[in-house]
């Protein structure tokens, strides 16, 4: 082997080091998964003793959302948890519709909230914590919040609050796909959350890790409410959050019995907006946030804080699996063209990584009990790749991410589909 195809063999090798340490991670978290006694509770059905002690607010932050809103809080007054128990409070925040409308004559309780200048989920959330929530005359133990296109299951309140009376202050329920079987690409959406949303925050919670916060179905006791408020305002003010309490010592509890349920784009210029709020944000993040994160859990020894940061690093599904990808095919064929002990190491290496990171995928679907249908529009990946790639491009690579929140686009369901 001359000099450039040894340099090129190590530098092939080098790089595939942090693909194995991110696959090596994923994998690590999905054996925890699967010993996780909670992942039965996907049924949504709740079997422990029905002695309903914390009375709930049910935040929704609602933007010009009067296209679901109304079915969204008619949903969520057929909860099975006591109706005394719980109440629904709607902010319509900077609404130029019937927003405030709708959620009055579906029952719920609002606030509306006019403010231009700080505009977003964040801010609204906070406002109402703030200045709003001790005015309301309504006693409360925990608040939930809620996303204003979402389902949840009829049990939600019963997991969250078995939780609570065993003193849990911070919880998260999963948060799935309302419309995985649309379009091929909900399904893929669902496979991604399923991953990043159940099986990723079940297994860290397995092994005694926070499982984060993912913006939707989250669960506050009074007192961080108290305290607190919602001190997160950037474009992904959930993850912000998360790293907040982290390193306030408050270990954010996974709940997988309580499950809502979201509306994912269907059209690319709506998945699109989506995700670059999304991906932006967090990219903004893992660069102000994810190195002194990882060098805070060096420092103390804070298992927790290096998992928090590990899972900033670990960069989105479908970018993970097309950068592992295609390095182990170029190795592949060199080693084909080249025979050699060393190229097969690296080819091997490269591999794999790609293996854990596919049998993490389909762990996720397994450990969710996704219709087949979602299994066979994973043939759509490559397509999802290419779009997501021209995404990042449209970004400028990844140098411009959302800056300020935009709401996304709601449709009518035409007909129902099972959640996932």
């Amino acid at each position: 082997m001359n000099l450039g195809l040894c340099v090129l063999n190590w530098l092939l090798m080098l790089a595939a080091l942090p693909a194995a340490v991110m696959a090596l991670y994923l994998l690590l978290l999905s054996v925890a998964a699967f010993g996780h006694p909670g992942r039965r509770q996907i049924t949504g059905r709740f079997a422990g003793r029905r002695e309903a002690t914390s009375r709930f607010l049910i935040l929704i932050p609602a933007h010009n959302e009067e296209l679901l809103l109304g079915d969204v809080v008619d949903q969520l007054r057929s909860q099975s948890y006591p109706a005394a128990k719980f109440r629904i409070v709607v902010i319509a925040d900077n609404c130029e519709d019937t927003t405030a409308q709708v959620a009055r004559t579906h029952g719920a309780i609002v606030l509306e909230r006019t403010d231009p200048v700080h505009r977003g989920k964040g801010q609204a959330l906070n406002w109402a914590m703030r200045e709003r929530l001790a005015g309301l005359g309504e006693p409360y133990d925990a608040v939930v919040i809620l996303d204003a296109d979402s389902t949840v299951n009829e049990d939600f309140l019963w997991f969250m609050d078995e939780q609570i009376v065993q003193g849990r202050e911070a919880l998260q329920g999963y948060y799935g796909v309302q419309n995985p079987l649309e379009n091929w690409r909900t399904s893929l959406l669902t496979a991604s959350l399923a991953a990043f949303h159940f099986l990723r925050p079940l297994g860290r919670d397995r092994l005694g890790l926070p499982c984060g916060l993912k913006g939707n179905g989250m669960c506050f006791a009074r007192r961080l409410v108290e305290a607190y408020a919602y001190p997160a305002f950037s474009v992904v003010e959930d993850v912000e959050l998360a790293l907040f309490y982290l390193r306030q010592g408050i270990r954010v509890k996974f709940v997988p019995g309580a499950q809502v349920f979201g509306q994912m784009a269907v059209s690319g210029k709506s998945a699109g907006t989506q995700r670059v709020r999304w991906e932006g944000g967090r990219i903004a993040l893992i660069r102000t946030q994810a190195w002194p994160l990882f060098k805070e859990g060096l420092r103390l020894g804070d298992g927790a804080r290096l998992d928090g940061a590990m899972d900033l690093f670990v960069p989105p599904l479908t970018l993970l699996v097309a950068t592992t990808a295609l390095p182990a095919a170029v190795v592949g064929i060199l080693w084909c063209l080249m025979p050699g002990v060393v190229w097969g190491a690296v080819a091997a290496l490269w591999v794999a990584a790609l293996a854990a990171e596919l049998s993490y995928v389909l762990a996720s679907l397994v450990l969710i009990h996704a219709p087949f249908v979602v299994y066979r529009r994973l043939l759509f990946a490559p397509l999802f790749v290419l779009w997501k790639v021209g995404l990042y491009l449209k970004m400028g690579l990844a140098r411009h991410g959302a800056q300020e929140w935009v709401r996304t686009d709601r449709h009518a369901m035409n007909k129902p589909n099972p959640p996932c």
